[in-house]
């Protein structure tokens, strides 16, 4: 079984190592899609659109697949390429996944009321980033590591703010959502991913804010595995 995590806004082929550490390392191979201009690709120029990062995705899913089971994960920003993802498996004909996991992310598309995080002064992004999580405040409070960082992540952020939605539905398609409940958003608007499916959607809530999924690594991953079969 192959598990392909899509990142989150700023995240990188490291970003998910808390989950990806729960899985039992005799039946499970993780895979860590990365975007350019982070990581191993720091070099490469940034995508700031959804749809050329879910083209970069695809390319690298199709490069290991080799005809393996697999499932995909995506977090925040990753929940909205994962549904791109699968549009262009399925427009290509490939197989889609044996289980669909979105997290972090409302079924919900709005449009984001101003002011847009990718086009906030350096304190006001950094204030927002602190209210998300998922960034030490020691990170936040290092110049040169922020210097690095701050363009990736208002980058992701711009992708995200000017997202424009997609229709995908696939009839057959098992889905997964799971949700923090100090998140921005309510169980029913977690439900409305049911819009991409058939079969009806499994939501999950668990304590905490937007990055929820490190806190609960080890009943998420166990939960995960149960969708095997």
């Amino acid at each position: 079984m192959k598990i392909y995590f899509l990142p989150y806004a700023g995240g990188s082929e490291m970003s998910y190592n808390k989950l990806t550490a729960e899985f039992p390392e005799n039946n499970v191979t993780s895979i860590q899609c990365s975007l350019p201009g982070r990581g191993r690709r720091v070099g490469e120029a940034f995508l700031d659109d959804v749809s050329a990062m879910a083209e970069d995705i695809l390319s690298q899913i199709k490069t290991s697949l080799q005809g393996d089971v697999y499932m995909i994960f995506g977090h925040s920003m990753g929940a909205l390429l994962a549904v791109h993802v699968l549009s262009l498996l399925k427009s290509s004909k490939l197989p889609l996944p044996l289980h669909l996991f979105l997290s972090g992310r409302t079924g919900v598309i709005k449009k984001p009321a101003p002011p847009l995080k990718c086009e906030m002064n350096s304190n006001q992004l950094k204030n927002a980033l602190n209210n998300l999580g998922g960034v030490s405040e020691e990170v936040l409070r290092d110049e040169d590591v922020m210097s690095f960082f701050e363009p990736i992540i208002r980058n992701d952020f711009k992708a995200i703010e000017y997202y424009l939605p997609i229709t995908f539905h696939d009839s057959n398609l098992k889905t997964t959502v799971y949700f923090g409940d100090k998140d921005e958003f309510s169980f029913e608007e977690a439900a409305m991913w049911q819009r991409i499916a058939d079969k009806k959607i499994d939501v999950k809530c668990f304590s905490g804010g937007h990055f929820f999924i490190f806190d609960h690594a080890e009943e998420i991953v166990k939960d995960m595995i149960s969708k095997f079969e």
